[in-house]
């Protein structure tokens, strides 16, 4: 392939990469407690396998040593309970009954991967995947979903040698979708980083590295159920966690 034939595919990459759409915060309004007349499905998204965020300049060696080296954390990581997110929908479906908005509990996490791409339409304040086919599925007319996007630990490198110890990290989005339109009410992106206390490389359990993802667990489903009521999230922190039971 040619120099001019090579740059002018670039070029295109680019200016296709540049049309990808990065969705902002919709901040939450009255508006979503006024139509009482509709109903809503509450679910949380397909939990994924909680692990270590491993970030900073790596090569792909460094990332495999670094890989290497985070196993026992890893394996700590997915015996642990994050029960609290999985229950989130309970604490959300509470909060809008108590605004007499009528609800349905989706009993099981939703694989949305299962779900297809939305093709009418995209740009902001637009889901990317279909939702409405949900609408008839459960007899509801918006859907408010948790979505949790990382569940463990993060660490930051250089090539393969930490920068510092292992933090808790949870990053959860909350969104309401319109499922008439598949348009969004509501998004909100929510990430907590919680510095360890005390020693954190006691294997095999990690006693205080756990206790820091619990604390960002905490947090951030107390944000996100605070972005969401409008409340403050010191408010919400009981409110968020008191449906959680043991997995």
């Amino acid at each position: 392939m040619s120099r001019i034939r090579l740059a002018g595919l670039f070029l295109a990459l680019g200016l296709l990469g540049g049309c990808a759409v990065m969705q902002k915060p919709i901040p939450a309004s009255t508006k979503l407690f006024e139509n009482r007349a509709s109903t809503v499905a509450v679910a949380v998204q397909k939990l994924p396998e909680p692990n270590q965020s491993m970030t900073g300049a790596q090569g792909v060696l460094d990332y495999a040593i670094n890989k290497a080296n985070a196993k026992a954390i890893v394996d700590r990581l997915q015996q642990h309970d994050f029960s609290v997110v999985k229950n989130l929908p309970q604490a959300f479906a509470q909060g809008l009954e108590s605004r007499q908005i009528k609800t349905v509990l989706v009993p099981e996490p939703l694989d949305t991967e299962q779900l297809a791409k939305f093709t009418e339409g995209s740009g902001d304040g637009v889901a990317t995947m279909d939702y409405r086919p949900l609408a008839k599925r459960y007899g509801v007319d918006r859907l408010l979903l948790i979505e949790p996007k990382w569940l463990g630990t993060q660490r930051n490198y250089y090539a393969f040698m930490p920068l510092g110890a292992p933090v808790g990290y949870v990053s959860l989005v909350g969104q309401m979708i319109d499922l008439r339109t598949n348009r969004l009410e509501w998004y909100e992106p929510v990430q907590v980083n919680t510095p360890v206390a005390g020693e954190w490389d006691e294997a095999p359990d990690y006693p205080n590295l756990m206790k820091s993802v619990d604390a960002s667990t905490q947090s951030a489903s107390a944000k996100l159920r605070a972005a969401f009521f409008m409340e403050q999230a010191t408010q919400a922190v009981s409110a968020a966690a008191a449906p959680a039971t043991a997995q």
